[in-house]
């Protein structure tokens, strides 16, 4: 099984390395991992200059244009270097490899059945309004406003807390960065209905333009971007895809625990894609 890994937001590469050996230690040379930078320089996190004094983003603003680019690029390292059997895509990656796979103004049909994998995996998605305004989704003021909120509770953990790095690299760190819960903006123990997923109704797609491909949505309890990963399983044929939860914030927590079961996810792709 071969799979694309694709890191967060100013972040790089290395760290999604370092943060993915706990599962990726569990699976055997049958799984093989392509790990890439994103095609933009920009400034890294406050916590984690120390350890990645560059780091890389997927789109320059969160604009059509921007998004369009960073699917151009994406689509060609995928013709050169693919076919991948999975994606595995953390945060804002997320947006960009769904709009890849699913809008048709910014990679033709021909194009796309080319570049498709065959399995994806989100961890801590998150998701772009400008591509679902292409699909023509109305966009309403309290989504735009809980979006606006939740990673604004991101910026604001990430930026003012010094040991950032450690929560990232070294296992079962988590040093309180998302102990504190009582701003978020969602239940993880209930998801929302389909017609008023934080503002956005989803019953507007019809169900034949969901992406079809087995999807999984690694999310967190405590993460603020909760409320964007759902909005993005609500885009994934529900019949093909499933949820975990590893109980951490914005972060993919390098415990045993997690470790164990998110290679079993890994495993069970396998296997599907075998049948």
């Amino acid at each position: 099984m071969r799979t694309l890994m694709l890191h967060g937001h100013a972040t790089s590469a290395f760290i999604f390395k370092a943060q993915t050996i706990p599962f990726r230690s569990k699976l055997d040379k049958s799984f093989t991992f392509d790990f890439i930078d994103g095609p933009y320089t920009c400034p890294p996190f406050r916590g984690l200059s120390t350890v990645v004094p560059t780091a890389y983003g997927w789109i320059k603003n969160n604009d059509i244009d921007s998004l369009r680019e960073a699917v151009q690029w994406l689509t060609r390292y995928i013709e050169v270097n693919g076919p991948y059997d999975c994606i595995c895509c953390f945060s804002k990656a997320s947006a960009v490899v769904m709009a890849m796979l699913m809008d048709e103004t910014l990679v033709d049909i021909e194009l796309r059945e080319r570049i498709m994998p065959r399995s994806i995996i989100f961890i801590n998605g998150s998701i772009e309004y400008p591509f679902l305004e292409e699909l023509g989704m109305p966009i309403s003021a309290k989504a735009r406003q809980i979006k606006y909120k939740t990673e604004q509770l991101v910026k604001q953990r990430t930026d003012g807390v010094a040991k950032l790095a450690r929560t990232l690299v070294k296992p079962g760190v988590g040093g309180g960065l998302w102990d504190d819960t009582s701003k978020l903006m969602h239940n993880p123990k209930r998801l929302p209905p389909v017609f008023d997923c934080f503002g956005l109704d989803f019953t507007f797609l019809p169900q034949d333009a969901l992406l079809s491909i087995p999807s999984v949505h690694i999310v967190g309890a405590k993460d603020p971007i909760w409320p964007s990963g759902v909005q993005l399983a609500y885009l994934c044929d529900p019949a093909k895809r499933q949820f975990y939860d590893h109980q951490g914030g914005h972060d993919l927590p390098r415990t045993p625990q997690v470790g164990a079961d998110i290679a079993a996810i890994f495993k069970e792709l396998s296997l599907k894609m075998k049948c």
